[in-house]
């Protein structure tokens, strides 16, 4: 909270006693110097909001961008991951001399995956092991099966975990061209502000002076152009808010 001088209203008694002589009169009093109304200045944070009419394609994109890394990109994650393992599987047929490809066939295994995605790797993998152990030397037909159970474990990945949004969203459109189905939407935007209240103050600040020294108070009242203090040298109607 901070207080702003609004006016000032100067009292003088006459010439001398206000700027010459200020210690205290017989009365008990010492002149007014100046006299402000003060006005207190509030600060306070809060959202403006405005509804904007977005297209789905407009809003799928603010979504995307709106997705942490990890959630954009965990299918590939995921993918390299079990690419890795499945490459790392393989190595145990290695011999002691050929064991030096074990880090060449993971890392193929980790980027087969990411581009493949975990679906078509599970799959792959799983229907492979088993046409291979029904029929371990017939390659072709294990071959085959792993194909076949990449298409299938894609197909069923994407279908239980579908993109959010849809790529078909996310496609770029070209000038021109013709959407056939398109859907809006209200949405609502915010941003933060801040806000300043100005209220006035009740209470008047008195400026005076005491043994060469300058000091305020406040008062309820307008003062006059003097004011009485006390042993302290405060004045005797001094208000003292709460601390």
């Amino acid at each position: 909270m901070s207080f702003l001088a609004l006016s000032t209203a100067a009292a003088q008694t006459g010439p001398g006693s206000a700027y010459g002589a200020r210690q205290i009169g017989p009365d008990g009093k010492v002149p007014v110097l100046a006299v402000t109304h003060e006005t207190i200045a509030k600060t306070r944070k809060e959202d403006v909001c405005w509804d904007t009419i977005v297209s789905d394609r407009e809003r799928a994109r603010q979504q995307y961008e709106n997705q942490s890394w990890a959630v954009k990109y965990w299918k590939p994650i995921l993918g390299g991951v079990l690419g890795g393992l499945v490459g790392f599987q393989f190595t145990r047929n290695y011999t002691d001399h050929s064991k030096k490809w074990i880090y060449p066939t993971v890392a193929g295994g980790i980027g087969v995956g990411a581009v493949a995605g975990p679906g078509m790797v599970a799959g792959s993998y799983g229907l492979g092991t088993l046409a291979y152990t029904y029929w371990p030397g017939k390659l072709p037909l294990v071959a085959a099966a792993s194909l076949i159970g990449g298409i299938l474990g894609d197909g069923l990945f994407n279908w239980l975990f579908p993109d959010d949004p849809s790529k078909d969203l996310m496609a770029p459109t070209q000038p021109g061209q013709f959407l056939a189905e398109q859907r809006f939407y209200i949405q609502t935007t915010c941003v933060p502000r801040v806000r300043v209240e100005y209220t006035v103050s009740p209470f008047f600040r008195v400026t005076y002076e005491y043994l060469g020294e300058r000091r305020s108070a406040l008062f309820h009242h307008y003062p006059g152009d003097k004011i009485a203090l006390d042993a302290a040298g405060r004045p005797v109607k001094e208000f003292r808010p709460e601390p």
